[in-house]
């Protein structure tokens, strides 16, 4: 199967954090586990600088006092007015919540809180800063996203400015013909092209800002993915979708799939190979990928008469810190096709998908116990042998 980049990703510009030095972290040391913390932080290698409350009303203080990259509170502490506060007083800034011992009741509630990590059990030196610098660039990034914004909006307020009304134009061009003839023509197509790329910058960046805060309130893996494929679909229009899931040993599952004209069983074959040869290709790409040969693809998978073999399939890796961790692809009759745009709006969601199935997956995965087992659906999965969505 050949796979070739005809949709360029449009949003890959990577954060630079080299220029960063310290991170600003405040310390709700109240309780014996945040009293070892802090220990453990100021015995790094000084990347840390700890600002230090010894109870809850000096740490709301603080709250409003000092800006910080992280706040870090142990998990009694924390209840709704504090974590209102906290979003209120530091809206950039990470919820990193701690505790001896953390069960999934306690993981749910410090995620309904806004807590982007949860540190248990006894950690090394070396550990707590790792994940204490990983919550403090997850800060910066917000903070540089919130930059750019703003001054694409003070770019466009700029612009709207200098627009002359469209009357006047028209009047001082009945009146002065422009000498200049083509040159001017041709600068005024530019200004004009120039003004249309910002606005698409920050229709952009405001739909970026929307789905990532409709996606972070979710907090099962089943219910991200039904509240991104529902908001995806209003970007782009009527398609089929699958999304799967890594897992173990560069394998993939079928986590879900939406159905806009071919029911899921009409396309079982198709499904299964495309989980078994193509998800694994496609995870090695960077760029959102159209099929070259779709209808070779699809002839060979022997799908029902229902099924015409005149598909146009669209392929989008997810990846996140370098890492794959879902493949989504989008097909619909050849005859609709997919647009540019619409590989605008994949580029640009796809990382914003990837980051929160990173943060469902690094959080559970530190919970003592195990997931609660999900009970299976003896007629898809069971059939067609997928396997479970990974965590």
């Amino acid at each position: 199967m050949n796979f070739e980049p005809e949709m360029h990703e449009t949003n890959a510009t990577p954060t630079n954090h080299a220029g960063s030095s310290v991170f600003r972290v405040l310390v709700c040391a109240s309780r014996p586990e945040m009293i070892a913390l802090t220990a453990l932080l100021e015995a790094s290698d000084g990347r840390c600088r700890c600002i230090v409350s010894n109870d809850v009303d000096e740490f709301r203080g603080r709250l409003l006092e000092d800006r910080c990259e992280v706040v870090l509170v142990a998990e009694e502490d924390l209840d709704r007015s504090l974590a209102e506060d906290f979003r209120r007083l530091q809206p950039h800034g990470s919820l990193v919540v701690a505790a001896p011992t953390v069960d999934v009741d306690g993981m749910r509630r410090a995620m309904q809180f806004g807590a982007t990590d949860f540190l248990s059990g006894p950690m090394s030196a070396e550990e707590v800063e790792r994940r204490i610098e990983g919550a403090g660039r997850r800060s910066r990034e917000r903070i540089e996203h919130e930059e750019r914004m703003h001054r694409l909006r003070s770019l466009s307020r700029r612009l709207e400015g200098e627009t002359r009304p469209t009357d006047v134009i028209e009047q001082a061009t009945a009146a002065e013909p422009s000498p200049a003839g083509p040159a001017t023509d041709e600068t005024s197509a530019m200004s004009i092209e120039g003004d249309s790329d910002q606005v698409r910058k920050l229709d952009e960046v405001a739909m970026c800002s929307e789905f990532r805060t409709l996606i972070r309130q979710e907090l099962d893996v089943e219910d991200l993915l039904r509240t991104a494929l529902e908001y995806l679909l209003v970007k782009t229009g009527p398609t089929n979708a699958a999304v799967y899931l890594a897992g173990g040993d560069d394998s993939f599952g079928l986590g879900a799939y939406v159905n806009c004209d071919l029911p899921r069983k009409s396309v079982e074959p198709m499904l299964r190979r495309l989980c078994d040869e193509a998800c694994p290709a496609v995870a090695e790409h960077v760029d959102v990928l159209r099929f070259e040969d779709s209808n070779e693809f699809v002839s060979d998978c022997e799908l029902g008469p229902e099924v015409s073999e005149d598909l146009e399939m669209v392929a989008v890796p997810c990846h996140h810190d370098g890492e794959c961790f879902a493949v989504m692809f989008l097909f619909r009759d050849g005859q609709q096709g997919f647009e540019d745009e619409t590989a605008q709006v994949l580029g640009a969601l796809r990382s914003i998908l990837a980051e929160q199935l990173a943060t469902l997956i690094r959080v559970h995965n530190r919970l003592e116990n195990n997931w609660p087992d999900a009970p299976a659906d003896e007629e898809t999965d069971e059939d067609l042998g997928w396997d479970d969505l990974a965590a």
